[in-house]
């Protein structure tokens, strides 16, 4: 296989990402590698940019979290 591209782990294939773990001896072949109509195309990691997830109530997301509820009870040090 010939690197091209951005280096982008999340780029490597199951079957390739078992045999660069040495789980596996055989190198798989591209040829047999299966697409399924359910699969969604590759999205690169996002993590620290602008396009990142953050969850409703991070700071980044403008929004406030909810009030705790009862269920919660601060630690107090004694």
């Amino acid at each position: 296989m010939v690197y091209k591209g951005i280096p982008e782990a999340s780029k490597v294939p199951a079957d390739w990402h078992r045999w660069l773990h040495k789980t596996t001896d055989e190198v798989p072949n591209i040829d047999a590698q299966k697409t399924y109509d359910w699969q969604k195309p590759h999205l690169p990691n996002l993590s620290g940019t602008d396009l990142a997830y953050v969850p409703k109530g991070h700071i980044k997301a403008g929004a406030k979290r909810d009030r705790a509820t009862g269920d919660y009870e601060a630690w107090k040090p004694e």
